[in-house]
């Protein structure tokens, strides 16, 4: 199987330009702040409980036909621009979220021939493509991965108290009502906003890993995207 990568969608053999090699992709790095005082040995670490962008370098070639290296290079910069997610595929199951694009050591080694990196700047984690579907609360409740920040997907008329171990946001639900814990928002199924119709600490609803109770008030169906990921 020839080795491949995705982004936005779009694959760059579909596009004429090709992955040199696999990526070697480097562990996110910890925010930690390190603290040295006088007359004491050693150090004080300060957790910020953070993982810093990860960063990942694709290096690229392409070919083009005669006279159109300038356009096929476009083409690339067009691909390869703005955010969006990224896809290898011999890691399948799982996505990146890029943050932005940058292409460096751009050589053109003929008429007709080039060599770039492509440097994909990324959210620190890799996410489970099968995280991003509905489940019941009951599917959910032990999460493999790392902690993970869902969307709870609440159907039902009137004010309902979502519950994730022990902690509980309380939502005023006309029909539907989308609470996205990552982007911090809440919305219909119509895209209306609907943040004052909350109130709780989203972060309380981010599933830990292992075991987690979930529970939603009688009379209200409760589906959660659990946006699973990894480090």
């Amino acid at each position: 199987m020839r080795f491949d990568i995705a982004y936005n969608g779009a694959s760059g053999w579909e596009n004429g330009i090709f992955p040199v090699q696999r990526p070697s992709i480097q562990p996110s790095s910890r925010d930690m702040e390190f603290l040295e005082i006088p007359g004491r040995s050693g150090i004080l670490t300060i957790d910020n409980k953070r993982y810093e962008p990860l960063v990942i370098p694709v290096e690229f070639n392409f070919r083009s036909a005669e006279g159109e290296w300038n356009e096929t290079f476009r083409n690339a910069k067009r691909w390869l621009s703005g955010g969006g997610r990224l896809e290898f595929t011999d890691d399948a199951d799982y996505f990146y979220k890029v943050y932005s694009v940058k292409l460096k050591s751009v050589e053109r080694k003929t008429k007709r021939i080039a060599r770039f990196t492509a440097e994909f700047t990324c959210d620190p984690f890799c996410y489970l493509k099968d995280g991003e579907r509905e489940y019941s609360k009951e599917e959910v409740e032990f999460n493999p991965y790392y902690i993970s920040h869902p969307d709870y997907i609440i159907t039902g008329e009137g004010v309902c108290v979502l519950t994730v171990n022990g902690k509980s946001m309380r939502a005023n639900t006309g029909q539907n009502l989308t609470i996205n814990t990552d982007l911090m928002i809440a919305y219909r199924l119509d895209g209306t906003m609907q943040n004052t119709a909350v109130t709780g600490d989203y972060q309380d609803m981010y599933l830990k890993e292992g075991d987690n109770q979930i529970s939603v008030s009688s009379g209200f169906v409760l589906k959660v995207i659990p946006n699973w990921r990894s480090l």
